[in-house]
C-alpha cells in the first residue's frame, strides 16, 4: 500500500487512543526527559539557543510537562511561518529539517490546536519534505539522513499507531529504513558531510541515537547493524573531539546554558559515550574538565589520537594531550579563509577567520582556489598540518600549523611562493590579520615585539620570529594589534617570503629571560638571501628551539651548525653539547 498524507490524517484518532507520544517517551527512555532528545544539537547547528517553538513541540513529542513559561506560548504563529519558509529541500537549513522531525513527533499533541485544513497542510508538507529528500538529496547528505530516514520513520510510526502485527509492512517504513541504512553504509562520505562547517555533527549523532531507540534497526541484518554501530562510533568520537570545557562546541559562541540538553545527564554527550564506554568515556571526562593540570602527556592507548583530521570536510583538531586545560587548536579550512580557534587552556585567545592581504609589485592579489592539504603528520612530539591555496599573480600561499606537544608551543606560518618552477614574484607586501576574541586581554610590550595573552594571568606568549626583537629602527616585518582587535602580522620581501609566529603556552617559562634571532643560512660558504631560505632561534631561559624553512631550491644548507636538505625543519637545541633533538623534518621537494 502506498501511504499518503491524507491517509495519515484519517488515522489521527488512533494517535491519542493508543497514546502515541507515551510510546515515544517509553522508547526514548531517560533521553525523553523534558523532550531533550528532540533538541540535541539544535542550538549548536543554529548558533542560537533553541527557540520557543522547538522547546514546546519537543516536550509535546515526549509527552512531557510544559513549563509555566511556555504554557501561554503562541507557538502556532512561528509554526505557520516555518511552513511558509520550508517548501522543499533545495535550500533547507539543518535546523529546519530537525524541526520537521519534531513536528511529526508532536502531531498527536498539537492536532487539537489546528484546524482540519491546517493539519492536512502540515502533514502534506512533511510528506513532501520526506519524498523530496529521497528523490533529490545526496545519499551521504545530512538532509537524506534527517528527512529521508528519520522523518520518514516518524511518519511511518504515526501510520501504524494502534495496528497489530509486523510494523515493517508499511511501505513508508521500508523506504525510511532503506534510506537510513544506505546513509550508514556510506560511512566515510556521510561523516564528512555531517562534519562540514563543524556545527552539524551533533545533529547527526542525535538522529542516529533516536532512530535506534525508536526501533528503526529492528529487522535489519547483522551487517546493517554493524554499519550503524561503526558510523555511530565515528560520529560520537567527532562529537566529543569537537567539544571543549563544559561540553561547549568548537566554532560556537554558545554558553553552557544554551547547550544544556547536550551536556546534562542522559544528554547527547552521554549518548556518545555509549558507543565505546572505555575510550569515549575517558575522553568525555577529560573534555569536561576532570583532568589533572600537572599530569604528563598521556600514553594511555585507550584514548584516541589528540590530532584528528577529516580531509574531506577539512576539519582539524590538535591538542598536546586530551584535557580541558591544554592548549587547543581547531581549524576549518573549507572556505577561502581559514577559520581558527586557539585556546590557552579553558580560555580562548583566537577566534574567527584569518584574513590575508597580498600585493605583488604593488598590485593587489586574491585567492583563486580553496585550501588543499599538502602534508599531515603526527607523533608523540608534534602535530603538523600544511595547506596551500592558489592566488592570482602566479602565487601560492602555503600555511603551516605546528603544535610542539611536550613543550606546549604552536608555530603558525605563511610562505608566499611562485607557482611556476623557478619563478620570481618581484616585490611582496604581505599582511595577515588573525582575529582575537573580543574579551581577550593583550599585553603588548612597548620595547620589544612580544605580547602576552590573558585577562588576569599570563596564559600565552606570542613572538613574531621574522621581526626584530627590539622596537627600534626600520623593519620589513612587524606585529601590532589593530583597532578592531586583530593580531596583524606584516612583512615585505622579494620573490619569496616566509612569515612565522611562535606561541608559547608553558606558563613556567613566562618569567624567564627570552630572546629570538634570525639565523644566518649558508650554502657552500655563501650566505643565502631570505628569498632562498631562512632560519630562526628562540630561547627562553635554558630552552632553545630552531626553525628552518627552505623557500627555493632543494640544496644542502647549513644553519646553526646543522646541515639540512629539507623543506622545513624544527628542533630543540642543546647549546651545551650542540646537539639537536629533532621535532619534525618535512621534505616536499622544493623547486
Amino acid at each position: 500500500m502506498q501511504e499518503t498524507a491524507q491517509h495519515l490524517v484519517h488515522r489521527k484518532d488512533d494517535w491519542c487512543r493508543h497514546d502515541f507520544n507515551g510510546q515515544l517517551k517509553n522508547a526514548l527512555g531517560p533521553a525523553a526527559r523534558a523532550g531533550m532528545a528532540y533538541r540535541w544539537g539544535v542550538a549548536v547547528v543554529s548558533e542560537r539557543p533553541c527557540d520557543e517553538l522547538h522547546q514546546v513541540l519537543s516536550r509535546y513529542a515526549c509527552d512531557s510537562k510544559i513549563p509555566k513559561s511556555f504554557r501561554d506560548s503562541d507557538w502556532q504563529r512561528p509554526l505557520r511561518a516555518w511552513q511558509d519558509r520550508v517548501q522543499n529541500t533545495a535550500d533547507l537549513m539543518t535546523e529546519d529539517a530537525v524541526l520537521a522531525i519534531t513536528v511529526a513527533a508532536s502531531l498527536p499533541k498539537i492536532q487539537n490546536n489546528l484546524s482540519g485544513d491546517e493539519l492536512a497542510s502540515l502533514v502534506a508538507l512533511l510528506f513532501e519534505l520526506h519524498h523530496s529528500a529521497i528523490q533529490n538529496a545526496e545519499v551521504s547528505s545530512l538532509i537524506y539522513l534527517l528527512l529521508g530516514g528519520e522523518l520518514g520513520w516518524h511518519l511511518h510510526l504515526l501510520l501504524i499507531s494502534g495496528r497489530k502485527g509486523d510494523a515493517s509492512r508499511s511501505s513508508l517504513g521500508g523506504t525510511a529504513r532503506g534510506a537510513f541504512l544506505e546513509w550508514c553504509q556510506h560511512e566515510i562520505d556521510s561523516v564528512s558531510c555531517g562534519l562540514q562547517g563543524a556545527n552539524g555533527i551533533r545533529v547527526v549523532l542525535a538522529s542516529l541515537v533516536r532512530c535506534k531507540k525508536l526501533g528503526l534497526l529492528r529487522g535489519a541484518s547483522d551487517a546493517q547493524k554493524q554499519n550503524w554501530k561503526s558510523v555511530g562510533k565515528t560520529v560520537a568520537n567527532w562529537v566529543l573531539t569537537l567539544s571543549r570545557h563544559q561540553g561547549l562546541a568548537a566554532f560556537s559562541s554558545l554558553d553552557s546554558k544554551a547547550v544544556k540538553d547536550d551536556r546534562v545527564t542522559d544528554g547527547l554527550l552521554d549518548q556518545a559515550v555509549k558507543f565505546d564506554r572505555g575510550t569515549l568515556g575517558a575522553l568525555k571526562k577529560l573534555i569536561m574538565g576532570c583532568d589533572t593540570p600537572a599530569a604528563p602527556l598521556s600514553t594511555d592507548s585507550t584514548l584516541p589520537e589528540s590530532m584528528v583530521h577529516d580531509a574531506r570536510s577539512k576539519i582539524v583538531v590538535m591538542l598536546p594531550k586530551w584535557g580541558a586545560r591544554r592548549a587547543r587548536l581547531n581549524l576549518d579550512y573549507q572556505a577561502n579563509q581559514v577559520r581558527c580557534e586557539l585556546f590557552h587552556g579553558k580560555g580562548q585567545m583566537i577566534k574567527g577567520y584569518i584574513e590575508n592581504n597580498l600585493q605583488i609589485s604593488g598590485v593587489n592579489q586574491y585567492p583563486t582556489s580553496g585550501w588543499d592539504e599538502v602534508c599531515e603528520y603526527t607523533d608523540k612530539d608534534v602535530h603538523y598540518l600544511e595547506i596551500e591555496q592558489d592566488w592570482s599573480g602566479g602565487v601560492v600561499l602555503q600555511r603551516q600549523f605546528v603544535l610542539v606537544r611536550k613543550d606546549q608551543c604552536v608555530l603558525f606560518s605563511d610562505a608566499i611562493l611562485p607557482k611556476e618552477k623557478g619563478g620570481k614574484l618581484g616585490e611582496i607586501n604581505y599582511q595577515c590579520r588573525i582575529p582575537l576574541r573580543e574579551s581577550e586581554s593583550i599585553n603588548v610590550d612597548q620595547e620589544v615585539r612580544e605580547l602576552f595573552f590573558g585577562t588576569r594571568k599570563r596564559r600565552a606568549m606570542g613572538i613574531p620570529l621574522a621581526a626584530p626583537e627590539w622596537r627600534v629602527g626600520p623593519s620589513e616585518c612587524d606585529l601590532n594589534i589593530s583597532a578592531d582587535h586583530h593580531l596583524v602580522m606584516s612583512a615585505s620581501g622579494n620573490d619569496r617570503l616566509f612569515s612565522p609566529m611562535w606561541f608559547d603556552f608553558a606558563r613556567r617559562r613566562f618569567s624567564r629571560k627570552r630572546t629570538w634571532r634570525q639565523l644566518t643560512v649558508v650554502d657552500q660558504l655563501r650566505i643565502v638571501e631570505p628569498c632562498e631560505a631562512v632560519g630562526y632561534r628562540i630561547q627562553v631561559g635554558s630552552e632553545q628551539w630552531m626553525v628552518y624553512r627552505s623557500l627555493h631550491g632543494q640544496r644542502t644548507r647549513t644553519v646553526l651548525g646543522k646541515h639540512l636538505i629539507a623543506d622545513f625543519y624544527c628542533a630543540k637545541f642543546n647549546p651545551s653539547d650542540g646537539n639537536f633533538k629533532e621535532i619534525i623534518t618535512v621534505d616536499d621537494g622544493i623547486d
